[in-house]
This record gives C-alpha cells, sequence and structure tokens, in this order.
C-alpha cells in the first residue's frame, strides 16, 4: 500500500509537471500569434513603437499591474487588449469601464455590483464589472478622473481580490487582472492630492507610455494607407492612395488628436472623394486648418500688405486664384459642417447638386 501510494504520488507530481510545462508551452505559442497579429493592428515602424510592443510582451508574460499612461486618441485601449491577448487569462473576458464617466456612488455600483433595494431604482442584484470580468481583465479607463473617496475602495479590491457590493456587508472574492489607463500625470495629481499616493505606486507597478503621433511622424503614411483601405471598402469606393502632397500635409501636421484624429480625418477625405480618385491635399486642409492648428508650409498663402494694401505675391493668373479661393472656401464650409454637404450647400447658397459639382470639379485628377 505504501508503494502504491508513492508510485500515485510520483504520477500525480508528473502529471502537474507535464501540466505546467504545456501551460508555458501555450503560453509561448499565444504570445508568438498575438504578436503576428499585433504587427496588422497596432501600426508602427519607427522605434518609439517597437519599444511599446517589447513592453506589451513583458506585460503579458507576467500578472502585475500595468498603467497605460498617453495622450486622449493614442490607443491605449488597443495596448491593453494586446496584453489580455497574449496572456494566460486570454480565455476570459475583456471589460473596459470608463471610470470618468460615473460619479462616486454610480462607479462603485458599477464596478462592485449592489443588492436589490441598496439604492432608489436598485430593483434587483447587480454582479458589476470585476465579478463579470472573473477569470478575465478589468481595465480601468481614466483612473485619474476617479474620485478620491473611491479610491481607498479600488485599493482594498487591489491588496485582498475582494469587493463588497452597494448595500451588503460581505465581501466576495474576485480573479481578476487590473490594467489602468490615464491621459493625466498622475504623479502630478499626488502632489495636488487629487489621487492617492499608496493607489498610484500599486497601480503603476509596470507602466507603459504610449507615444504620440507627432512623436512617430514616420507611421503617419502608413496608418494613413491603412485607414484609406478600410474606408474605402466600407464605402464601396476605389480610391488610389493619396497624392504626394497629400501625405506631406499629413505628415507635417501635428495631431493633437493623435490616432483618432488621423482615422477621423481620413473617414471624412474619403467621404468627399468620388469613385476612382486620390486623395489630395484639397481634402484635407479643411479639416485640419478646422482644429485650429496651423501646418508648416515652406511658402505663405497670398497676402496683401498691411502698410499699403498691395498684393504681396506669389502672383498667378486669376483664373487661378479664382479657383483656389474657391476650393478653400467650399473646403472650409464642409469642416464647419462636418462634412455634411447638404448643410454645407446652405451656407454657401448653392443646392447640394451645385455643391457635389464643384466638390468634383476641385478634386484633383
Amino acid at each position: 500500500m505504501i508503494a502504491t501510494s508513492l508510485s500515485n504520488a510520483d504520477r500525480f507530481a508528473q502529471s502537474q509537471s507535464a501540466q505546467e510545462v504545456l501551460r508555458r508551452q501555450v503560453g509561448v505559442l499565444r504570445r508568438d500569434l498575438v504578436g503576428r497579429d499585433l504587427d496588422r493592428e497596432i501600426i508602427g515602424t519607427g522605434p518609439a513603437m517597437d519599444k511599446v510592443l517589447r513592453l506589451i510582451a513583458s506585460a503579458a508574460a507576467s500578472s502585475i499591474p500595468v498603467l497605460i499612461e498617453g495622450e486622449t486618441g493614442t490607443g491605449k485601449e488597443l495596448v491593453a487588449r494586446a496584453i489580455h491577448r497574449a496572456s494566460d487569462r486570454a480565455a476570459g473576458p475583456f471589460v473596459a469601464v470608463n471610470c470618468a464617466a460615473f460619479t462616486e456612488t454610480l462607479l462603485e455600483s458599477e464596478l462592485f455590483g449592489h443588492r436589490r433595494g441598496a439604492f432608489t431604482g436598485a430593483a434587483t442584484d447587480e454582479p458589476g464589472l470585476f465579478r463579470a470580468a472573473s477569470g478575465g481583465v478589468i481595465l480601468l479607463d481614466e483612473v485619474g478622473e476617479m474620485p478620491l473617496p473611491m479610491q481607498p475602495k479600488l485599493l482594498r479590491v487591489l491588496e485582498e481580490r475582494e469587493i463588497t457590493p452597494v448595500g451588503d456587508t460581505r465581501p466576495q472574492k474576485v480573479d481578476v487582472r487590473v490594467l489602468s489607463a490615464t491621459n493625466r500625470e498622475l504623479g502630478a495629481a499626488v502632489k495636488a492630492k487629487t489621487f492617492r499616493e499608496d493607489l498610484y505606486y500599486r497601480l503603476a507597478v509596470f507602466p507603459i507610455p504610449v507615444p504620440t503621433l507627432r512623436d512617430r511622424r514616420e507611421d503617419i503614411p502608413l496608418l494613413a494607407s491603412r485607414f484609406l483601405e478600410a474606408n474605402a471598402k466600407s464605402s464601396g469606393k476605389r480610391i488610389g492612395g493619396f497624392d504626394a502632397d497629400a501625405i506631406d500635409a499629413l505628415t507635417r501636421f501635428d495631431w493633437p488628436g493623435n490616432v483618432r484624429q488621423l482615422r477621423n480625418e481620413i473617414a471624412r477625405a474619403v467621404a468627399l472623394a468620388t469613385d476612382g480618385q486620390k486623395i489630395g491635399r484639397a481634402y484635407l486642409l479643411a479639416a485640419l486648418s478646422a482644429s485650429g492648428e496651423t501646418m508648416a508650409t515652406p511658402d505663405p498663402p497670398p497676402a496683401l500688405s498691411p502698410s499699403t494694401g498691395d498684393f504681396a505675391g506669389p502672383w498667378q493668373p486669376l483664373a487661378k486664384a479664382k479657383t483656389d479661393f474657391e476650393a478653400r472656401y467650399v473646403a472650409t464650409a464642409l469642416a464647419h459642417t462636418g462634412g455634411k454637404v447638404a448643410e454645407a450647400a446652405r451656407l454657401l447658397g448653392i443646392s447640394r447638386v451645385a455643391l457635389h459639382k464643384r466638390i468634383k470639379k476641385q478634386a484633383p485628377r
């Protein structure tokens, strides 16, 4: 009996060891597959994005808390999803919550759940997002906007791995990996006493800074082409890419809204373009100018001298000057209406058909 017990114990240990080896092998294969997918989803060829991809791989292989930092529109949630997909929690759910979208009471109920009757309108028991993410990952987006009284409750969840629903007194264990994202400088918020120092150090164990688009201009043509392809396909148009002036304009612009703004700009340009055309600079200037930003251009536009009223040049044929002014005027109207042709036509005092004809006439061939 002793020999049989020892043999069974040895077999059990071997089985456990084999399972661990298999788990590690599956994890390596999963990260390899996700790494290939990231080349299509997280677009970037420069050193800035190469660093982000390496940090994603390291974070996925661990279970420590990750704080994803970056301006609005840089793709922080995409980074969080990539970490989830490459981790051993990939089979579990991914739940994202915007902490800035709720008041303190509503956020607590949203995250931890509540009991029926806990407050007015609580007609049923609700599990909350932490329990909904059990076995997977929860992303606390805009965590820097979390109300101060809510922060110690989140800290307890991180330390004790348990939540207490609103209206209940019994804590419940949860198995969730917490990722956070912010567009604020949390270190400065700690100094300003608007964010708890102990929570900051608990969340920022493994920070991943996501670069702005202006800090990786080499990726703009690739991103623009990818967005153009996707929008052309969804709109059923054949768009022949960008001309050189359009690429130059896109690359020079600072993109305060980052990748999200670029994506919206390309979507608008595709909407304005007709089938079979290329996207020219004329389709982009309106939206870029509408943001209030300025582009660095080698030559200033024609202007009047402030002292004499004389034309300051450069000179061009009158017909060309009239055409250029009309193109800019029409583009400005379209930008003001967010690309809505009917509203722009009303502003310009012409019919929608007439505006379509002008857009087609002004489009680059």
